[in-house]
Protein backbone atom coordinates (compact mmCIF):
# COMPACT_ATOMS: atom_id res chain seq x y z
CA UNK A 1 0.00 0.00 0.00
CA UNK A 2 1.28 3.45 -0.89
CA UNK A 3 0.99 6.41 1.45
CA UNK A 4 0.08 9.73 -0.08
CA UNK A 5 3.02 12.05 -0.55
CA UNK A 6 3.61 15.41 -2.17
CA UNK A 7 4.44 15.03 -5.84
CA UNK A 8 6.27 17.51 -8.06
CA UNK A 9 4.21 19.28 -10.70
CA UNK A 10 4.73 17.58 -13.99
CA UNK A 11 4.66 19.53 -17.25
CA UNK A 12 2.77 16.74 -18.89
CA UNK A 13 1.10 13.83 -17.21
CA UNK A 14 0.95 10.50 -18.93
CA UNK A 15 -1.98 8.11 -18.50
CA UNK A 16 0.08 5.76 -16.36
CA UNK A 17 1.19 8.64 -14.17
CA UNK A 18 -2.38 9.82 -13.68
CA UNK A 19 -3.43 6.31 -12.70
CA UNK A 20 -0.55 6.09 -10.23
CA UNK A 21 -1.57 9.41 -8.63
CA UNK A 22 -5.23 8.31 -8.48
CA UNK A 23 -4.15 5.10 -6.81
CA UNK A 24 -2.21 7.04 -4.20
CA UNK A 25 -5.20 9.37 -3.54
CA UNK A 26 -7.61 6.46 -3.13
CA UNK A 27 -5.23 4.77 -0.72
CA UNK A 28 -4.90 8.02 1.33
CA UNK A 29 -8.65 8.53 1.64
CA UNK A 30 -9.14 4.90 2.58
CA UNK A 31 -6.46 5.13 5.27
CA UNK A 32 -7.88 8.42 6.58
CA UNK A 33 -11.31 6.87 6.80
CA UNK A 34 -9.95 3.93 8.73
CA UNK A 35 -8.15 6.27 11.15
CA UNK A 36 -11.36 8.29 11.61
CA UNK A 37 -13.40 5.14 12.27
CA UNK A 38 -10.79 3.85 14.68
CA UNK A 39 -10.66 7.21 16.48
CA UNK A 40 -14.41 7.37 16.81
CA UNK A 41 -14.41 3.82 18.09
CA UNK A 42 -11.77 4.61 20.76
CA UNK A 43 -13.60 7.69 22.08
CA UNK A 44 -16.94 5.96 22.73
CA UNK A 45 -15.05 3.04 24.27
CA UNK A 46 -13.27 5.40 26.67
CA UNK A 47 -16.51 7.21 27.43
CA UNK A 48 -18.27 3.90 28.01
CA UNK A 49 -15.44 2.81 30.29
CA UNK A 50 -15.74 6.04 32.33
CA UNK A 51 -19.48 5.64 32.52
CA UNK A 52 -19.04 2.13 33.85
CA UNK A 53 -16.62 3.42 36.46
CA UNK A 54 -18.92 6.24 37.54
CA UNK A 55 -21.05 3.98 39.66
CA UNK A 56 -23.85 5.26 41.90
CA UNK A 57 -21.38 5.13 44.80
CA UNK A 58 -18.93 7.36 42.93
CA UNK A 59 -21.69 9.85 42.09
CA UNK A 60 -22.90 9.91 45.70
CA UNK A 61 -19.38 10.57 46.99
CA UNK A 62 -18.86 13.29 44.41
CA UNK A 63 -22.04 15.03 45.54
CA UNK A 64 -21.16 15.11 49.24
CA UNK A 65 -17.35 15.32 49.22
CA UNK A 66 -17.07 19.15 49.39
CA UNK A 67 -19.22 19.12 52.56
CA UNK A 68 -17.13 16.69 54.62
CA UNK A 69 -14.85 18.14 57.28
CA UNK A 70 -11.85 16.62 59.04
CA UNK A 71 -11.74 17.93 62.61
CA UNK A 72 -8.73 18.15 64.91
CA UNK A 73 -8.49 19.23 68.55
CA UNK A 74 -5.36 19.78 70.62
CA UNK A 75 -5.69 18.44 74.13
CA UNK A 76 -3.10 17.59 76.77
CA UNK A 77 -0.31 17.92 74.24
CA UNK A 78 -1.82 15.49 71.72
CA UNK A 79 -4.00 15.89 68.64
CA UNK A 80 -7.37 14.16 68.49
CA UNK A 81 -9.17 13.59 65.21
CA UNK A 82 -12.80 13.35 64.19
CA UNK A 83 -15.15 14.19 61.36
CA UNK A 84 -18.17 16.33 60.55
CA UNK A 85 -20.61 17.44 57.87
CA UNK A 86 -21.34 21.01 56.77
CA UNK A 87 -25.08 21.67 57.10
CA UNK A 88 -25.07 25.44 56.49
CA UNK A 89 -22.99 27.53 54.03
CA UNK A 90 -21.79 29.73 56.90
CA UNK A 91 -19.70 26.75 58.02
CA UNK A 92 -21.97 25.15 60.62
CA UNK A 93 -20.82 21.57 60.96
CA UNK A 94 -22.61 18.60 62.54
CA UNK A 95 -20.44 16.19 64.53
CA UNK A 96 -20.36 14.05 67.68
CA UNK A 97 -20.07 15.73 71.05
CA UNK A 98 -17.22 13.42 72.06
CA UNK A 99 -15.19 14.60 69.03
CA UNK A 100 -14.89 18.08 70.56
CA UNK A 101 -13.95 17.71 74.26
CA UNK A 102 -12.68 21.29 74.08
CA UNK A 103 -14.44 24.28 72.53
CA UNK A 104 -12.08 25.03 69.66
CA UNK A 105 -9.88 23.30 67.11
CA UNK A 106 -8.85 23.08 63.46
CA UNK A 107 -10.57 21.76 60.36
CA UNK A 108 -9.77 20.68 56.80
CA UNK A 109 -12.64 20.87 54.33
CA UNK A 110 -13.28 18.45 51.49
CA UNK A 111 -11.01 15.91 49.87
CA UNK A 112 -8.14 18.13 48.75
CA UNK A 113 -4.73 16.72 49.67
CA UNK A 114 -3.99 17.99 53.20
CA UNK A 115 -0.67 19.59 52.29
CA UNK A 116 -2.54 21.74 49.77
CA UNK A 117 -4.95 23.09 52.38
CA UNK A 118 -4.74 25.74 55.04
CA UNK A 119 -6.32 24.64 58.34
CA UNK A 120 -9.40 26.58 59.37
CA UNK A 121 -10.16 27.33 63.00
CA UNK A 122 -13.49 26.33 64.46
CA UNK A 123 -15.38 26.88 67.68
CA UNK A 124 -18.20 24.91 69.27
CA UNK A 125 -21.55 26.46 68.38
CA UNK A 126 -23.79 24.13 70.41
CA UNK A 127 -23.86 20.79 72.22
CA UNK A 128 -26.32 18.11 73.17
CA UNK A 129 -24.09 15.71 75.12
CA UNK A 130 -26.94 13.40 76.19
CA UNK A 131 -27.26 12.25 72.56
CA UNK A 132 -23.59 12.78 71.64
CA UNK A 133 -24.27 15.56 69.14
CA UNK A 134 -22.59 18.92 68.58
CA UNK A 135 -22.46 21.78 66.09
CA UNK A 136 -19.20 23.61 65.40
CA UNK A 137 -18.66 26.71 63.27
CA UNK A 138 -15.77 27.23 60.87
CA UNK A 139 -14.22 30.64 61.56
CA UNK A 140 -13.79 31.85 58.01
CA UNK A 141 -15.79 33.92 55.54
CA UNK A 142 -16.07 31.26 52.85
CA UNK A 143 -19.41 30.20 51.38
CA UNK A 144 -19.28 26.46 52.02
CA UNK A 145 -21.09 23.66 50.23
CA UNK A 146 -23.79 22.29 52.54
CA UNK A 147 -24.76 18.62 52.44
CA UNK A 148 -28.33 17.52 51.79
CA UNK A 149 -30.05 15.63 54.60
CA UNK A 150 -32.72 13.00 54.04
CA UNK A 151 -34.83 11.04 56.53
CA UNK A 152 -33.82 7.90 58.39
CA UNK A 153 -37.43 6.80 58.84
CA UNK A 154 -37.61 4.81 55.60
CA UNK A 155 -34.18 3.16 55.57
CA UNK A 156 -34.03 -0.41 54.28
CA UNK A 157 -31.92 -3.32 55.46
CA UNK A 158 -29.41 -4.08 52.72
CA UNK A 159 -29.42 -0.67 51.04
CA UNK A 160 -26.05 0.78 50.09
CA UNK A 161 -24.51 3.34 52.42
CA UNK A 162 -21.24 5.23 52.45
CA UNK A 163 -19.12 6.31 55.42
CA UNK A 164 -17.10 9.50 55.02
CA UNK A 165 -14.59 10.80 57.50
CA UNK A 166 -11.10 11.27 58.81
CA UNK A 167 -9.94 7.81 59.95
CA UNK A 168 -6.71 7.91 61.89
CA UNK A 169 -6.51 11.66 61.30
CA UNK A 170 -5.21 11.05 57.75
CA UNK A 171 -7.82 13.24 56.07
CA UNK A 172 -10.91 12.45 54.08
CA UNK A 173 -11.55 8.85 53.09
CA UNK A 174 -14.64 6.89 52.03
CA UNK A 175 -15.84 3.33 52.55
CA UNK A 176 -19.07 1.68 51.48
CA UNK A 177 -21.27 -1.17 52.63
CA UNK A 178 -24.87 -1.84 53.53
CA UNK A 179 -27.29 -1.11 56.32
CA UNK A 180 -27.18 -4.19 58.53
CA UNK A 181 -30.08 -3.13 60.76
CA UNK A 182 -32.20 0.00 60.51
CA UNK A 183 -32.97 0.20 64.24
CA UNK A 184 -30.68 -1.18 66.92
CA UNK A 185 -31.41 -0.66 70.62
CA UNK A 186 -28.80 1.22 72.60
CA UNK A 187 -27.72 -0.41 75.85
CA UNK A 188 -29.92 -3.46 75.35
CA UNK A 189 -28.64 -6.67 77.01
CA UNK A 190 -29.78 -8.99 74.20
CA UNK A 191 -32.78 -9.52 71.93
CA UNK A 192 -34.32 -12.25 74.09
CA UNK A 193 -34.31 -10.10 77.24
CA UNK A 194 -35.77 -7.19 75.29
CA UNK A 195 -38.92 -9.20 74.57
CA UNK A 196 -39.90 -8.39 78.19
CA UNK A 197 -39.95 -4.64 77.46
CA UNK A 198 -43.07 -3.80 75.49
CA UNK A 199 -42.67 -0.07 76.15
CA UNK A 200 -39.03 0.83 75.57
CA UNK A 201 -37.49 4.28 75.22
CA UNK A 202 -33.88 3.43 74.49
CA UNK A 203 -32.26 5.49 71.72
CA UNK A 204 -32.06 3.70 68.38
CA UNK A 205 -29.01 3.46 66.12
CA UNK A 206 -28.41 2.48 62.51
CA UNK A 207 -26.06 -0.51 62.21
CA UNK A 208 -23.86 -0.67 59.09
CA UNK A 209 -20.96 -2.81 57.88
CA UNK A 210 -18.86 -0.21 56.01
CA UNK A 211 -15.40 0.10 57.54
CA UNK A 212 -15.09 2.81 60.19
CA UNK A 213 -12.22 3.56 62.53
CA UNK A 214 -11.02 6.06 65.08
CA UNK A 215 -11.44 9.50 63.48
CA UNK A 216 -14.64 8.57 61.61
CA UNK A 217 -16.75 9.66 64.58
CA UNK A 218 -19.01 12.58 63.73
CA UNK A 219 -18.84 11.99 59.99
CA UNK A 220 -21.88 11.26 57.86
CA UNK A 221 -23.57 8.03 56.92
CA UNK A 222 -24.66 8.69 53.34
CA UNK A 223 -27.25 6.96 51.16
CA UNK A 224 -26.80 6.17 47.47
CA UNK A 225 -28.35 9.54 46.56
CA UNK A 226 -25.56 11.41 48.35
CA UNK A 227 -27.84 12.43 51.24
CA UNK A 228 -26.94 12.30 54.93
CA UNK A 229 -29.03 9.72 56.81
CA UNK A 230 -26.96 9.37 59.99
CA UNK A 231 -24.02 10.50 62.10
CA UNK A 232 -21.31 7.86 62.55
CA UNK A 233 -20.77 7.56 66.29
CA UNK A 234 -19.29 4.27 67.48
CA UNK A 235 -18.40 0.65 66.73
CA UNK A 236 -17.92 -2.65 68.49
CA UNK A 237 -14.23 -3.43 68.31
CA UNK A 238 -14.71 -7.05 69.42
CA UNK A 239 -16.93 -7.77 66.40
CA UNK A 240 -16.37 -7.65 62.67
CA UNK A 241 -17.85 -4.86 60.55
CA UNK A 242 -20.22 -3.48 63.18
CA UNK A 243 -20.59 0.29 63.16
CA UNK A 244 -23.37 2.49 64.52
CA UNK A 245 -24.77 5.83 63.42
CA UNK A 246 -27.21 8.20 65.11
CA UNK A 247 -30.24 8.46 62.79
CA UNK A 248 -30.54 11.86 61.11
CA UNK A 249 -34.15 12.06 62.33
CA UNK A 250 -32.72 12.43 65.86
CA UNK A 251 -30.95 15.58 64.63
CA UNK A 252 -34.24 16.98 63.32
CA UNK A 253 -35.76 16.32 66.75
CA UNK A 254 -32.89 17.84 68.72
CA UNK A 255 -31.49 20.63 66.53
CA UNK A 256 -33.35 23.33 68.49
CA UNK A 257 -31.84 22.08 71.74
CA UNK A 258 -28.43 21.81 70.09
CA UNK A 259 -28.19 25.51 69.22
CA UNK A 260 -31.05 27.16 71.22
CA UNK A 261 -31.09 30.28 69.01
CA UNK A 262 -33.63 32.21 71.09
CA UNK A 263 -32.24 31.48 74.54
CA UNK A 264 -28.66 32.15 73.48
CA UNK A 265 -29.49 35.40 71.66
CA UNK A 266 -31.92 36.76 74.23
CA UNK A 267 -34.52 37.39 71.50
CA UNK A 268 -37.69 35.48 70.70
CA UNK A 269 -39.83 34.95 67.61
CA UNK A 270 -42.70 33.05 69.22
CA UNK A 271 -42.47 30.41 66.48
CA UNK A 272 -42.25 26.69 67.16
CA UNK A 273 -41.39 24.59 64.10
CA UNK A 274 -42.19 20.89 63.83
CA UNK A 275 -39.14 18.93 65.02
CA UNK A 276 -39.12 16.30 62.27
CA UNK A 277 -37.96 15.65 58.73
CA UNK A 278 -39.90 17.45 56.04
CA UNK A 279 -40.92 21.09 55.50
CA UNK A 280 -40.55 23.65 58.28
CA UNK A 281 -44.18 23.76 59.39
CA UNK A 282 -45.19 26.18 62.15
CA UNK A 283 -46.81 24.02 64.83
CA UNK A 284 -47.48 26.67 67.49
CA UNK A 285 -47.32 30.44 67.97
CA UNK A 286 -46.84 32.04 71.37
CA UNK A 287 -49.40 34.58 72.55
CA UNK A 288 -48.38 38.25 72.30
CA UNK A 289 -45.26 37.26 70.38
CA UNK A 290 -43.49 38.67 67.33
CA UNK A 291 -45.01 35.86 65.26
CA UNK A 292 -48.52 36.75 66.38
CA UNK A 293 -47.90 40.43 65.61
CA UNK A 294 -46.76 39.42 62.10
CA UNK A 295 -50.03 37.48 61.68
CA UNK A 296 -48.30 34.16 61.08
CA UNK A 297 -50.48 31.10 61.45
CA UNK A 298 -50.14 27.53 62.64
CA UNK A 299 -49.68 25.39 59.53
CA UNK A 300 -47.70 28.02 57.60
CA UNK A 301 -44.67 26.47 55.89
CA UNK A 302 -41.50 28.57 56.23
CA UNK A 303 -39.60 28.54 52.92
CA UNK A 304 -36.98 31.24 53.53
CA UNK A 305 -35.43 33.24 56.37
CA UNK A 306 -33.58 36.44 55.42
CA UNK A 307 -33.52 35.06 51.84
CA UNK A 308 -31.85 31.84 52.96
CA UNK A 309 -33.84 28.80 51.69
CA UNK A 310 -35.44 26.84 54.52
CA UNK A 311 -36.18 23.19 53.72
CA UNK A 312 -36.70 21.86 57.23
CA UNK A 313 -36.22 22.54 60.92
CA UNK A 314 -32.43 22.13 60.69
CA UNK A 315 -32.23 25.02 58.21
CA UNK A 316 -34.60 27.11 60.33
CA UNK A 317 -32.71 26.71 63.59
CA UNK A 318 -29.20 27.06 62.13
CA UNK A 319 -30.09 30.20 60.18
CA UNK A 320 -31.93 31.62 63.17
CA UNK A 321 -28.87 31.01 65.37
CA UNK A 322 -26.81 33.14 62.97
CA UNK A 323 -29.09 36.16 62.66
CA UNK A 324 -31.27 36.40 65.76
CA UNK A 325 -28.64 38.06 67.92
CA UNK A 326 -28.32 40.99 65.49
CA UNK A 327 -31.40 42.70 67.02
CA UNK A 328 -32.80 43.53 63.57
CA UNK A 329 -36.11 42.74 61.87
CA UNK A 330 -35.99 39.49 59.95
CA UNK A 331 -37.78 38.57 56.74
CA UNK A 332 -39.74 35.36 56.27
CA UNK A 333 -41.37 33.76 53.29
CA UNK A 334 -44.15 31.34 54.13
CA UNK A 335 -46.38 29.14 52.05
CA UNK A 336 -50.04 29.30 53.07
CA UNK A 337 -52.79 27.52 51.14
CA UNK A 338 -50.51 27.29 48.11
CA UNK A 339 -49.68 31.02 48.10
CA UNK A 340 -46.38 32.60 49.16
CA UNK A 341 -46.46 35.44 51.67
CA UNK A 342 -43.60 37.75 52.66
CA UNK A 343 -43.53 38.67 56.33
CA UNK A 344 -41.35 40.98 58.41
CA UNK A 345 -40.77 39.72 61.94
CA UNK A 346 -39.53 41.92 64.76
CA UNK A 347 -38.04 39.69 67.49
CA UNK A 348 -38.84 40.61 71.07
CA UNK A 349 -36.54 40.53 74.11
CA UNK A 350 -36.72 37.22 75.97
CA UNK A 351 -38.35 37.29 79.39
CA UNK A 352 -37.25 34.97 82.21
CA UNK A 353 -39.57 32.58 84.00
CA UNK A 354 -40.52 34.61 87.08
CA UNK A 355 -39.49 33.38 90.50
CA UNK A 356 -42.04 32.59 93.18
CA UNK A 357 -42.38 34.91 96.16
CA UNK A 358 -42.36 32.96 99.44
CA UNK A 359 -41.28 34.12 102.87
CA UNK A 360 -38.07 32.41 104.00
CA UNK A 361 -39.76 31.61 107.29
CA UNK A 362 -42.11 29.27 105.44
CA UNK A 363 -39.29 27.23 103.92
CA UNK A 364 -37.53 24.10 105.16
CA UNK A 365 -34.43 22.64 103.51
CA UNK A 366 -34.92 19.65 101.22
CA UNK A 367 -37.58 18.19 98.92
CA UNK A 368 -40.60 16.22 100.04
CA UNK A 369 -41.10 12.81 98.47
CA UNK A 370 -43.87 10.25 98.31
CA UNK A 371 -43.43 6.67 97.14
CA UNK A 372 -45.64 3.90 95.81
CA UNK A 373 -45.08 0.29 94.69
CA UNK A 374 -45.93 -1.25 91.34
CA UNK A 375 -44.57 -2.66 88.09
CA UNK A 376 -44.55 0.24 85.63
CA UNK A 377 -43.49 0.71 82.03
CA UNK A 378 -44.35 4.42 82.17
CA UNK A 379 -44.71 6.85 85.05
CA UNK A 380 -47.95 6.28 86.95
CA UNK A 381 -50.61 8.78 87.94
CA UNK A 382 -49.59 9.30 91.57
CA UNK A 383 -53.09 10.51 92.47
CA UNK A 384 -54.34 6.99 91.74
CA UNK A 385 -51.58 5.16 93.63
CA UNK A 386 -51.36 3.99 97.22
CA UNK A 387 -48.60 5.96 98.92
CA UNK A 388 -46.45 3.65 101.06
CA UNK A 389 -43.76 6.07 102.18
CA UNK A 390 -42.98 9.76 102.58
CA UNK A 391 -40.02 11.82 103.73
CA UNK A 392 -37.54 14.57 102.91
CA UNK A 393 -34.29 14.42 100.89
CA UNK A 394 -31.71 17.17 100.44
CA UNK A 395 -31.20 16.67 96.69
CA UNK A 396 -32.65 14.85 93.70
CA UNK A 397 -31.32 11.36 94.31
CA UNK A 398 -32.47 7.95 95.46
CA UNK A 399 -29.97 7.43 98.27
CA UNK A 400 -32.06 9.28 100.81
CA UNK A 401 -35.37 7.65 99.89
CA UNK A 402 -36.35 5.14 102.55
CA UNK A 403 -37.69 2.01 100.86
CA UNK A 404 -38.09 -1.68 101.59
CA UNK A 405 -37.52 -2.85 98.01
CA UNK A 406 -35.02 -1.94 95.33
CA UNK A 407 -37.25 -2.69 92.34
CA UNK A 408 -40.77 -1.92 91.17
CA UNK A 409 -41.48 1.40 92.83
CA UNK A 410 -42.11 5.03 91.90
CA UNK A 411 -41.31 8.22 93.75
CA UNK A 412 -42.27 11.89 93.31
CA UNK A 413 -40.23 14.82 94.68
CA UNK A 414 -41.80 18.25 95.19
CA UNK A 415 -40.55 21.58 96.45
CA UNK A 416 -38.50 24.52 95.22
CA UNK A 417 -35.07 25.05 93.70
CA UNK A 418 -33.21 28.26 94.48
CA UNK A 419 -31.66 29.92 91.42
CA UNK A 420 -28.86 32.29 92.51
CA UNK A 421 -29.29 34.94 89.77
CA UNK A 422 -31.05 35.75 86.51
CA UNK A 423 -29.70 33.78 83.58
CA UNK A 424 -30.02 30.95 81.10
CA UNK A 425 -29.54 27.58 82.81
CA UNK A 426 -29.12 24.09 81.45
CA UNK A 427 -30.92 21.38 83.40
CA UNK A 428 -30.16 17.70 82.82
CA UNK A 429 -32.28 14.91 84.29
CA UNK A 430 -30.65 11.49 84.13
CA UNK A 431 -32.37 8.33 85.20
CA UNK A 432 -32.63 4.56 84.97
CA UNK A 433 -35.62 3.99 84.40
CA UNK A 434 -38.11 6.76 83.54
CA UNK A 435 -38.40 10.30 84.89
CA UNK A 436 -40.02 13.66 84.24
CA UNK A 437 -39.46 17.18 85.54
CA UNK A 438 -41.92 20.06 85.89
CA UNK A 439 -40.61 23.57 86.53
CA UNK A 440 -43.13 26.20 87.59
CA UNK A 441 -45.89 23.72 86.74
CA UNK A 442 -44.67 23.34 83.14
CA UNK A 443 -43.30 20.06 81.84
CA UNK A 444 -39.67 20.84 81.04
CA UNK A 445 -38.02 17.41 80.71
CA UNK A 446 -39.60 14.16 79.59
CA UNK A 447 -37.32 11.16 80.15
CA UNK A 448 -40.07 8.58 80.67
CA UNK A 449 -40.08 4.88 79.79
CA UNK A 450 -37.89 1.84 80.39
CA UNK A 451 -34.28 2.60 79.55
CA UNK A 452 -30.73 2.31 80.90
CA UNK A 453 -29.00 5.39 82.39
CA UNK A 454 -30.11 8.13 80.01
CA UNK A 455 -30.08 11.90 80.28
CA UNK A 456 -32.31 14.56 78.74
CA UNK A 457 -31.19 18.19 78.85
CA UNK A 458 -33.12 21.42 78.41
CA UNK A 459 -32.32 25.10 78.76
CA UNK A 460 -34.47 27.73 80.49
CA UNK A 461 -34.20 31.48 81.11
CA UNK A 462 -34.84 31.81 84.85
CA UNK A 463 -35.19 34.75 87.18
CA UNK A 464 -33.10 34.52 90.31
CA UNK A 465 -35.05 33.18 93.26
CA UNK A 466 -37.28 30.20 94.01
CA UNK A 467 -38.92 28.06 91.32
CA UNK A 468 -41.34 25.25 92.01
CA UNK A 469 -40.12 21.84 90.94
CA UNK A 470 -41.68 18.39 90.69
CA UNK A 471 -39.70 15.33 89.63
CA UNK A 472 -41.25 11.90 89.14
CA UNK A 473 -39.31 8.66 88.75
CA UNK A 474 -40.05 4.96 88.45
CA UNK A 475 -37.81 1.93 88.76
CA UNK A 476 -38.41 -1.36 87.00
CA UNK A 477 -35.72 -3.88 87.77
CA UNK A 478 -31.94 -3.88 87.59
CA UNK A 479 -30.01 -0.65 87.98
CA UNK A 480 -31.65 2.32 89.67
CA UNK A 481 -30.39 5.86 89.12
CA UNK A 482 -31.70 9.41 89.35
CA UNK A 483 -29.84 12.71 89.23
CA UNK A 484 -30.39 16.35 88.30
CA UNK A 485 -27.66 18.78 87.27
CA UNK A 486 -28.13 22.51 86.80
CA UNK A 487 -25.47 24.82 85.45
CA UNK A 488 -25.53 28.30 84.01
CA UNK A 489 -25.11 28.51 80.26
CA UNK A 490 -21.69 29.84 79.39
CA UNK A 491 -20.05 28.26 82.40
CA UNK A 492 -17.31 25.80 81.54
CA UNK A 493 -18.84 22.41 80.82
CA UNK A 494 -17.40 19.66 83.02
CA UNK A 495 -14.87 17.71 80.97
CA UNK A 496 -16.75 14.48 81.56
CA UNK A 497 -19.97 16.01 80.25
CA UNK A 498 -18.24 17.47 77.19
CA UNK A 499 -16.48 14.27 76.26
CA UNK A 500 -18.78 11.45 77.32
CA UNK A 501 -22.52 11.72 76.81
CA UNK A 502 -23.38 8.87 79.16
CA UNK A 503 -21.35 10.15 82.12
CA UNK A 504 -23.28 10.28 85.40
CA UNK A 505 -24.26 13.89 86.27
CA UNK A 506 -22.02 15.62 88.77
CA UNK A 507 -23.35 17.07 92.02
CA UNK A 508 -24.58 20.65 92.02
CA UNK A 509 -24.55 23.40 94.63
CA UNK A 510 -28.18 24.38 94.04
CA UNK A 511 -30.35 24.39 97.15
CA UNK A 512 -33.75 22.73 97.44
CA UNK A 513 -36.57 23.63 99.81
CA UNK A 514 -40.12 22.67 100.62
CA UNK A 515 -42.86 24.63 102.29
CA UNK A 516 -43.36 24.00 105.95
CA UNK A 517 -46.70 22.57 106.99
CA UNK A 518 -49.04 25.29 108.25
CA UNK A 519 -49.59 25.58 112.00
CA UNK A 520 -52.99 24.51 113.32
Amino acid sequence: MKFFRCLPIRPKATTSAVLNIFDDVVVFHLFSALLLIAGNAVQPAAAADNAARETPVVLAIRAVEPSIVSLFVVRDGSIGAGSGTILHPAGLVLTNNHVVPVDEGFALVGGTTPNQQKPKKFKVWGRYPERDLAIVRLLDSADHAAAVTSSSADLMNGETVIVAGNPGGRGLAFTSGIISATSVLAGAPNALVMTNYKVDHRPRFIQFDAASNGGNSGGPLININGQVVGVVSEKIYQEQNVGFAIPIDAVYQLIKHLVEPELRSGSTTGISVAAKAGPAVIQSIAADSAAQEAQLRVGDVITSLNKYPVRHTIDWNLQLSLILGQNKPISLTVLRDGTEHSVTLRPQPAQPWPAISIEDTQLVAGLRYEMCHGQFSLLPDFAKQTIVGTGVVQSVELAGVQRKQNDYFAVAFTGFVKVPEDGVYRLTLQSDDGSRMWLNDQLLIDNDGNHPPLGVGRMAFLQGGLHSVRIEYFQGNGGAELGLTIRKAGDAMPESEAAVSSEKPTATAFEYFHQAAPLN
